[in-house]
């Protein structure tokens, strides 16, 4: 006899009453206590009904012994039916054969399903097994066969966890849920179970027992008999056997809600790929359930789970930052950005846009991506937080995290009027430009005019605002006055909010920081709405922690595939020209493939709006005297401009007069710079430079 043979005969038995709902429990997770993650439908959650217990009792005293009787089914077309001829009865089925041959009727008049399949899938008594695995096999097989769902019933094991007696039942087992229910008891719970009663107190089933001193299990008891009707063959994927979701689908599940696509729409898109809903396993419920089951399999140890993965990615990969700030046990603050995100920031990182507004997860932590603008003028993450708090203290440890990870200060920061953000960016980053970011601002317009009523002068303002906000070629001085125009044309000039961003002017409106390098960056508001909008449509609100992670990350394979697409493009694709000059093909090699276009532009209204007044040369510096031709727009003509079309700011009613640049060339380097400071501004050169 072997040691594990002889450690069964000296181990103390102990016995354990379960009562589980779920033949068809996942096994790939260590779930936390909970004996009714059902997938029959039933809430998460624990469950006062004492019929929970009594499911698993004996025979119960008051039920019938049931005598044979016989009764003859026929198989035909129809709608089912019985009729009794004293102990005879005759029974017609839909359409197919069904697992079920023979029937029993009690005294009583109840009427009982017997299976009839091959003699050797059914279970014998004293047939025996060499293992337990082997039994719980056979009987799930034989059910297969015979159409019905088995669920675990009574078990009995010993200390070191060995099964020694094992009831394997019915899934319809049990009575009908009973428990009573007053929404005045504090002890009620808002979570009820469904209405439809499935269980039917089926008395089917086989108890397996442990040969003592052995391995070896035998089938000590099988009752064979139903209450109720048995699957048919054609329905059989219905079955919670046949339901039950393979690792696959539960990957296809996960992948999909790292996107946010909830389970029911995972289930059409899965039927879809699968040609139909009932050719492969899994009901729009177990979809659900899955999904519910990994919620619950992360429960509380959620934040446990994400610094610990945190932690090991950056133990793994010494290039990763991650920084975490733990307060009365609770975690409230954190930060990280890969080698990626580090790489983008030293190429693009001059201005920063930080966004505060992201409320993502069930704990109500504050969201705040680091953003800015890469070589083909799309949006690229330098890096992310989460914060409990939106508070000076809480800011100030983020934007210091933030600065630790980059080792440098950014030229230009924006974010929106948070003051406590302000104070926390001037503290930090005491080097850096702070302004207002312009998409915050515009997006407040709509509900700050309301006193404009009609629709046609609504519209004629909004265009009008516009086209004086977003036209970088105002001076400060013409800005002012084109400003007081508008207000007084459109008779808001007791508007307090209007009046209040024009006490804010010189932090937002572009004329008053075109000496800041590459701060004409801050007019990109739409990609900073397309960025906001690809964060809000990918992430979960509720969500936790590690999921927010994962859709995290997501949402950043996403971005780099994009800029690798884009880098694809500019190597591999070449511009037609527009224009005879020289310049196009030199641009074409210098910028990528977005850029260009937007130089392109400019390089072909060179011709039309600008023309040279006078060259001066001294000392190897060429002096050029530009003259730039201002067509004036005027509103009507811009009816058919989409004002959100921030790029084409020449298309807007500038109201002023036509502008004189000069132009110096060094003939030593060759290098060029203008007045009008648009290479600085934006880090392209505009019209009259062509």
């Amino acid at each position: 006899m072997g040691d594990q043979e002889a450690d069964v005969n000296n181990h103390m038995y102990e016995e354990h009453y379960l009562a589980s709902d779920d033949e068809n429990g996942i096994e790939d997770f260590d779930f936390p206590d909970n004996d009714t993650l059902y997938n029959d439908g039933f809430q998460t959650g624990e469950s006062s009904n004492p019929n929970l217990e009594e499911a698993n009792n004996d025979e119960d005293e008051n039920h019938f012994v049931d005598e044979d009787i016989e009764v003859n089914i026929d198989y035909s077309e129809g709608q089912p039916h019985v009729t009794h001829e004293d102990t005879e009865f005759n029974i017609d089925f839909i359409e197919g054969q069904p697992h079920v041959t023979h029937d029993y009727v009690s005294p009583g008049g109840t009427l009982y399903w017997t299976p009839i399949v091959l003699d050797d899938i059914k279970p014998k008594v004293s047939s025996k097994f060499n293992s337990y695995g082997e039994a719980e096999t056979m009987y799930r097989k034989y059910a297969l066969e015979s159409g019905f769902d088995v669920r675990l019933g009574r078990v009995q094991k010993m200390k070191n966890g060995i099964i020694t007696n094992r009831h394997l039942v019915c899934n319809r087992e049990g009575n009908p849920n009973s428990s009573k229910l007053d929404t005045l008891d504090i002890r009620h719970k808002k979570t009820q179970r469904r209405k439809d009663l499935f269980r039917r107190n089926c008395k089917a089933k086989v108890v397996l027992e442990i040969i003592p001193g052995t391995l070896t299990y035998v089938v000590s008891d099988f009752v064979e008999r139903h209450n109720h009707e048995l699957f048919s063959k054609g329905n059989m994927h219905l079955s919670h056997s046949k339901r039950k979701l393979d690792y696959s689908q539960e990957i296809f599940i996960h992948n999909l809600s790292k996107q946010n696509i909830g389970p029911v729409k995972a289930h059409r898109l899965y039927s879809a790929l699968q040609v139909g809903p009932s050719v492969r396993g899994g009901l729009v419920t177990d979809f659900k359930n899955a999904r519910r089951d990994l919620n619950c399999y992360i429960g509380g140890r959620d934040a446990k789970f994400l610094v610990d993965k945190m932690n090991d990615r950056k133990k793994n990969v010494p290039s990763f930052t991650f920084e975490y700030k733990v307060s009365n046990n609770r975690l409230n603050s954190l930060f990280w950005a890969d080698e990626t995100a580090k790489y983008n920031y030293n190429s693009f990182g001059d201005v920063i846009s930080i966004d505060v507004t992201f409320s993502m997860n069930k704990y109500d932590m504050v969201f705040v991506p680091f953003t800015g603008i890469d070589n083909h003028k799309k949006c690229v993450t330098f890096g992310a937080g989460l914060l409990s708090k939106e508070d000076g203290v809480s800011y100030e440890w983020l934007l210091r995290a933030f600065l630790k990870a980059f080792r440098k200060q950014p030229q230009l920061v924006l974010s929106d009027q948070d003051p406590a953000l302000k104070k926390a960016i001037d503290k930090v980053f005491p080097l850096a430009h702070h302004r207002l970011c312009m998409w915050y601002i515009t997006k407040k317009l709509p509900n700050k005019i309301l006193s404009i009523e009609d629709a046609t002068t609504n519209q004629k303002f909004r265009k009008c605002f516009h086209s004086i906000i977003w036209n970088s070629k105002l001076e400060p001085h013409e800005f002012e006055n084109v400003w007081r125009q508008m207000l007084e044309e459109f008779k808001i000039t007791d508007n307090t909010w209007m009046n209040t961003m024009y006490g804010l002017r010189k932090c937002w409106i572009p004329a008053f920081f075109k000496h800041i390098p590459m701060s004409g960056l801050m007019r990109t508001t739409s990609l900073s709405e397309s960025q906001n909008w690809s964060f809000q449509t990918t992430t979960l609100t509720g969500s936790y922690l590690v999921m927010f992670m994962m859709t995290f990350e997501s949402v950043m394979e996403r971005q780099r595939h994009n800029q690798i697409l884009n880098d694809f493009n500019t190597a591999t694709t070449f511009p037609k020209f527009i224009t005879r000059t020289p310049y196009e093909p030199h641009a074409s090699n210098v910028y990528t493939r977005n850029i260009f276009y937007q130089v392109q532009k400019e390089i072909s209204r060179s011709e039309d709006n600008c023309f040279q007044k006078n060259v001066i040369s001294s000392n190897g510096v060429d002096t050029i005297i530009v003259i730039e031709k201002r067509k004036n727009i005027t509103i009507r003509q811009t009816n058919d401009v989409d004002v959100d079309d921030k790029d084409e700011e020449y298309n807007y009613d500038c109201l002023i007069r036509d502008t004189e640049y000069m132009v110096t060339h060094s003939t030593k380097d060759g290098s060029f710079k203008c007045t009008c400071m648009h290479f600085e501004h934006l880090g392209m050169s505009f019209q009259q430079n062509y």
